[in-house]
């Protein structure tokens, strides 16, 4: 049933007004990435920066414009990232040819390529986990949208943070 729930929510949220008008993500991608920026003690603030102002532009506040406006913002967090893991993947492997220069154990690079593939599956079953504790419900929909959101939210901002070692 969950599977056909999950093909059935892209076609209902396409089918919506508001994802007919195709947003761009690399726009709301570029705005979560100014809010981060800007919010430099509480990056976390900047979760649902594209989901509220999508829900308020509703025309009706329905389940599926809701889920299609968090999926709108889960894909501007995927794709900021897919450019923070790309950064740090370039941090990790200099930091492998500096360690293998040197005699060192070289392994950032692989770490990192484990700890992401590692979260993914940690994220898809969180998210798994709360979409079936709201089984009787049509709000796991909502549940397993805003999950997948914020896990990605929260993961792109701290494969982002610079000034931590990575």
């Amino acid at each position: 049933m969950k599977r056909f729930a999950l093909i059935l929510l892209p076609v209902l949220v396409l089918a919506h007004p508001a994802a007919a008008a195709g947003p761009d993500v690399a726009a709301d991608a570029a705005a979560l990435k100014a809010c981060v920026e800007g919010a430099k003690d509480d990056p976390r603030s900047c979760i649902e920066t594209v989901v509220d102002p999508c829900v308020d532009g509703l025309s009706s506040e329905t389940e599926t414009g809701v889920n299609g406006c968090y999926d709108r913002e889960a894909e501007a967090w995927d794709t900021v990232l897919n450019e923070n893991y790309k950064a740090a993947m370039k941090d990790a492997s200099s930091y492998d040819a500096e360690a293998k220069e040197n005699g060192g154990d070289p392994g950032a690079a692989d770490g990192l390529k484990k700890a992401q593939r590692a979260w993914i599956a940690f994220r898809d079953a969180e998210c798994d986990r709360l979409y079936a504790r709201n089984m009787d419900g049509t709000i796991r929909f909502t549940v397993y949208a805003a999950c997948q959101n914020r896990m990605t939210a929260e993961r792109a901002i701290e494969l982002g943070l610079t000034d931590e070692p990575r």
